[in-house]
């Protein structure tokens, strides 16, 4: 039978490797305090408190990244964590592939400390997809929801990713090396610009229409 660990020394990887052992722990690590610092290999970083603040330090790369899901919690830890920090404690630009081989380093952190960060991560990346719905989100037409607009979510990514290399003509790696809050202001650009074209035509055609009355 495998030892256990004391907690103030288990690491992700010693529960990765015996999660029969440690089952149900993680359930208690979770509802720890979330710390105002994270060790990772020996050196002490900070956690971002909020929304704003994690959104001010990550790329639209990053924004990717830490969005999308995963099957189990290791996963979802090592997700989180390397995905912020491989920038932070490297001093490397976005590389998703680095980050992948970054998550080596983050499985050797404490459990205790890992758990409450990677639960803040997802609540502060929740809070940045429901600013974005508020601030970006149009409800579809009658029109496009026959054409089966809904169709089009699966490949929202790339749909996004398309257009900031066009509205920026850039190529799509110098997009996801762009500051999310640059990218998050160009989409919301286009909606308003999309928004004003919408009551422009409305205006027009309730104008033509006026006309066309008055002449009867």
């Amino acid at each position: 039978m495998a030892r256990i660990k004391n907690i103030e020394y288990l690491t992700l990887k010693d529960m990765a490797n015996d999660l029969d052992a440690y089952s149900g722990l993680a359930d208690g690590l979770i509802q720890l305090p979330c710390p105002h610092r994270l060790i990772i290999r020996f050196m002490s970083y900070r956690v971002p408190e909020t929304m704003e603040e994690m959104a001010k330090n990550i790329c639209y790369g990053q924004r990717l990244f830490l969005a999308r899901e995963e099957e189990n919690d290791i996963g979802l830890i090592t997700r989180m964590i390397s995905g912020y920090y491989y920038t932070v404690v490297t001093g490397e630009k976005w590389d998703e592939e680095k980050t992948l081989l970054f998550k080596n380093k983050v499985i050797t952190c404490k459990a205790k400390e890992l758990y409450p960060v990677a639960m803040h991560f997802v609540t502060l990346i929740n809070e940045i997809a429901e600013k974005e719905k508020v601030l970006l989100h149009r409800e579809p037409s009658k029109v496009e929801l026959a054409a089966g607009i809904e169709k089009l979510n699966v490949f929202s990514e790339l749909n996004s990713l398309d257009f900031l290399r066009d509205a920026m003509k850039c190529t799509v790696q110098e997009v996801l090396l762009t500051s999310y809050n640059e990218c998050l202001v160009r989409f919301m650009n286009a909606k308003e610009l999309a928004d004003y074209q919408e009551r422009y035509f409305k205006l027009e055609r309730e104008q033509y229409e006026a006309k066309l009355k008055y002449k009867k």
